[in-house]
Protein backbone atom coordinates (compact mmCIF):
# COMPACT_ATOMS: atom_id res chain seq x y z
CA UNK A 1 0.00 0.00 0.00
CA UNK A 2 1.18 2.92 -0.96
CA UNK A 3 -0.39 6.31 1.37
CA UNK A 4 -0.67 9.73 0.04
CA UNK A 5 -2.48 12.05 1.83
CA UNK A 6 -6.00 12.25 0.86
CA UNK A 7 -5.83 8.60 -0.74
CA UNK A 8 -3.98 5.53 -0.81
CA UNK A 9 -3.02 3.27 -3.15
CA UNK A 10 -3.17 -1.02 -3.43
CA UNK A 11 -2.35 -3.89 -5.97
CA UNK A 12 -5.72 -4.79 -7.73
CA UNK A 13 -8.17 -6.59 -6.34
CA UNK A 14 -10.17 -8.97 -8.35
CA UNK A 15 -13.85 -8.20 -6.70
CA UNK A 16 -13.02 -4.98 -8.38
CA UNK A 17 -12.95 -5.99 -11.60
CA UNK A 18 -16.90 -5.26 -12.43
CA UNK A 19 -16.90 -1.80 -10.91
CA UNK A 20 -13.40 -0.51 -12.89
CA UNK A 21 -15.07 -1.95 -15.96
CA UNK A 22 -18.30 -0.08 -15.27
CA UNK A 23 -16.31 3.31 -14.89
CA UNK A 24 -14.66 2.29 -18.38
CA UNK A 25 -17.68 2.03 -20.19
CA UNK A 26 -19.19 5.03 -18.72
CA UNK A 27 -18.94 7.78 -21.66
CA UNK A 28 -18.84 10.79 -18.95
CA UNK A 29 -15.89 8.28 -17.82
CA UNK A 30 -14.37 7.45 -20.56
CA UNK A 31 -14.47 10.34 -22.64
CA UNK A 32 -10.75 11.45 -22.26
CA UNK A 33 -9.17 8.23 -21.81
CA UNK A 34 -6.47 7.69 -24.07
CA UNK A 35 -7.21 4.28 -24.31
CA UNK A 36 -10.19 4.42 -26.14
CA UNK A 37 -13.97 4.84 -25.72
CA UNK A 38 -14.78 1.06 -26.65
CA UNK A 39 -17.30 -0.71 -24.63
CA UNK A 40 -14.90 -3.42 -22.37
CA UNK A 41 -16.23 -7.07 -21.57
CA UNK A 42 -16.06 -8.83 -18.87
CA UNK A 43 -13.61 -10.75 -20.45
CA UNK A 44 -11.31 -8.15 -21.45
CA UNK A 45 -10.84 -6.17 -17.85
CA UNK A 46 -10.14 -10.31 -16.62
CA UNK A 47 -7.56 -10.39 -19.02
CA UNK A 48 -6.25 -6.81 -18.42
CA UNK A 49 -6.16 -7.84 -14.51
CA UNK A 50 -3.78 -10.93 -15.59
CA UNK A 51 -1.95 -8.50 -17.64
CA UNK A 52 -1.19 -6.30 -14.88
CA UNK A 53 0.19 -9.53 -12.63
CA UNK A 54 1.89 -10.07 -14.93
CA UNK A 55 4.05 -7.11 -15.92
CA UNK A 56 4.40 -6.39 -12.09
CA UNK A 57 6.40 -9.55 -11.97
CA UNK A 58 8.26 -8.62 -14.93
CA UNK A 59 9.25 -5.32 -13.58
CA UNK A 60 7.48 -3.50 -16.59
CA UNK A 61 4.00 -2.05 -15.33
CA UNK A 62 2.37 -1.32 -11.57
CA UNK A 63 -1.11 -0.32 -11.37
CA UNK A 64 -2.83 0.59 -8.57
CA UNK A 65 -6.37 1.44 -7.25
CA UNK A 66 -6.81 4.43 -6.21
CA UNK A 67 -8.94 4.35 -2.67
CA UNK A 68 -10.20 7.68 -0.65
CA UNK A 69 -8.21 7.60 2.84
CA UNK A 70 -10.96 8.69 4.79
CA UNK A 71 -13.97 6.06 3.87
CA UNK A 72 -11.64 3.18 1.82
CA UNK A 73 -14.29 4.46 -0.79
CA UNK A 74 -12.30 2.80 -4.47
CA UNK A 75 -12.92 5.64 -6.58
CA UNK A 76 -10.24 4.69 -9.66
CA UNK A 77 -6.96 3.28 -11.26
CA UNK A 78 -3.55 4.69 -12.10
CA UNK A 79 -0.25 3.32 -12.53
CA UNK A 80 3.23 3.59 -14.03
CA UNK A 81 3.53 1.87 -17.43
CA UNK A 82 6.41 0.83 -19.58
CA UNK A 83 8.69 0.65 -16.78
CA UNK A 84 12.03 0.92 -18.14
CA UNK A 85 14.84 0.20 -14.91
CA UNK A 86 17.29 0.19 -17.96
CA UNK A 87 16.45 3.80 -18.83
CA UNK A 88 15.12 4.26 -15.56
CA UNK A 89 11.61 5.21 -16.99
CA UNK A 90 8.09 5.05 -17.01
CA UNK A 91 4.56 6.60 -17.95
CA UNK A 92 1.48 7.51 -15.73
CA UNK A 93 -1.50 6.22 -16.47
CA UNK A 94 -4.83 7.35 -14.48
CA UNK A 95 -8.69 8.14 -14.63
CA UNK A 96 -10.99 8.92 -11.24
CA UNK A 97 -13.82 6.72 -12.32
CA UNK A 98 -16.22 7.58 -9.32
CA UNK A 99 -18.07 10.70 -10.98
CA UNK A 100 -19.08 12.55 -7.23
CA UNK A 101 -15.04 12.07 -6.37
CA UNK A 102 -13.68 13.74 -9.43
CA UNK A 103 -12.51 17.51 -9.32
CA UNK A 104 -11.76 16.77 -5.26
CA UNK A 105 -7.87 16.86 -5.50
CA UNK A 106 -7.92 13.07 -5.14
CA UNK A 107 -6.24 12.92 -9.02
CA UNK A 108 -3.72 15.25 -7.86
CA UNK A 109 -2.80 13.09 -4.43
CA UNK A 110 -2.71 9.55 -6.32
CA UNK A 111 -0.17 11.51 -9.06
CA UNK A 112 2.12 12.54 -6.57
CA UNK A 113 2.18 9.20 -4.44
CA UNK A 114 2.84 7.31 -7.62
CA UNK A 115 5.65 9.54 -8.59
CA UNK A 116 6.70 9.39 -5.10
CA UNK A 117 7.19 5.24 -5.88
CA UNK A 118 8.44 5.71 -9.05
CA UNK A 119 11.15 8.42 -8.16
CA UNK A 120 11.97 6.82 -4.28
CA UNK A 121 11.02 3.05 -4.98
CA UNK A 122 11.69 2.61 -8.40
CA UNK A 123 14.80 4.44 -9.17
CA UNK A 124 13.29 6.19 -12.40
CA UNK A 125 14.99 9.16 -13.59
CA UNK A 126 11.73 10.59 -15.32
CA UNK A 127 8.15 10.04 -15.38
CA UNK A 128 6.27 10.65 -18.44
CA UNK A 129 2.36 11.41 -18.93
CA UNK A 130 0.28 12.90 -21.77
CA UNK A 131 -3.41 14.17 -22.15
CA UNK A 132 -5.44 14.74 -25.37
CA UNK A 133 -5.13 18.70 -26.61
CA UNK A 134 -8.69 19.19 -25.56
CA UNK A 135 -8.64 17.84 -22.17
CA UNK A 136 -8.51 20.88 -20.54
CA UNK A 137 -8.71 19.48 -17.13
CA UNK A 138 -6.08 17.11 -17.50
CA UNK A 139 -3.53 19.46 -19.03
CA UNK A 140 -3.86 22.11 -16.67
CA UNK A 141 -3.62 19.41 -13.73
CA UNK A 142 -0.42 17.85 -15.02
CA UNK A 143 1.10 21.36 -15.28
CA UNK A 144 0.16 22.36 -11.69
CA UNK A 145 1.98 18.81 -10.77
CA UNK A 146 4.64 19.90 -11.84
CA UNK A 147 5.36 18.53 -15.39
CA UNK A 148 7.05 20.35 -17.99
CA UNK A 149 5.15 19.93 -21.22
CA UNK A 150 7.63 18.04 -23.78
CA UNK A 151 6.11 18.18 -27.16
CA UNK A 152 2.95 17.15 -29.01
CA UNK A 153 1.98 13.82 -30.59
CA UNK A 154 -0.09 15.12 -34.16
CA UNK A 155 -3.30 13.20 -34.59
CA UNK A 156 -1.83 10.04 -32.57
CA UNK A 157 -6.06 8.93 -31.41
CA UNK A 158 -8.87 8.26 -33.14
CA UNK A 159 -11.53 9.68 -30.84
CA UNK A 160 -15.33 10.31 -31.46
CA UNK A 161 -15.16 10.33 -35.02
CA UNK A 162 -11.66 12.19 -35.61
CA UNK A 163 -7.97 11.88 -34.54
CA UNK A 164 -6.68 14.21 -31.83
CA UNK A 165 -3.41 15.51 -30.53
CA UNK A 166 -1.56 14.65 -27.69
CA UNK A 167 0.57 16.69 -25.37
CA UNK A 168 3.30 15.13 -23.90
CA UNK A 169 4.69 16.28 -20.39
CA UNK A 170 7.58 14.41 -18.31
CA UNK A 171 9.37 14.94 -14.44
CA UNK A 172 12.57 14.06 -13.81
CA UNK A 173 13.52 12.76 -10.47
CA UNK A 174 15.29 16.23 -9.73
CA UNK A 175 12.59 18.46 -9.92
CA UNK A 176 9.89 16.42 -7.88
CA UNK A 177 12.38 16.02 -5.18
CA UNK A 178 12.63 19.66 -5.29
CA UNK A 179 8.87 20.47 -5.29
CA UNK A 180 7.82 18.00 -2.99
CA UNK A 181 10.93 16.94 -0.80
CA UNK A 182 12.49 13.77 -0.36
CA UNK A 183 10.88 10.59 1.36
CA UNK A 184 10.84 10.19 4.45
Amino acid sequence: MLRGTTTYLTRFEKANIETARGWLNDPAVNEWLLSSQLPYSSEQEAAFFDLTEREWSQGTAYRFEIHVAEDDRFIGITGLDDVSLVHRRGEVGIFVGSLPRQNRGYGRDAIVTLLRFGFDNLGLHSIAIRANTENERAVHLYRSVGFTETGRERECAFMRGRFHDHVCFDMLAPEFHERYGLSG
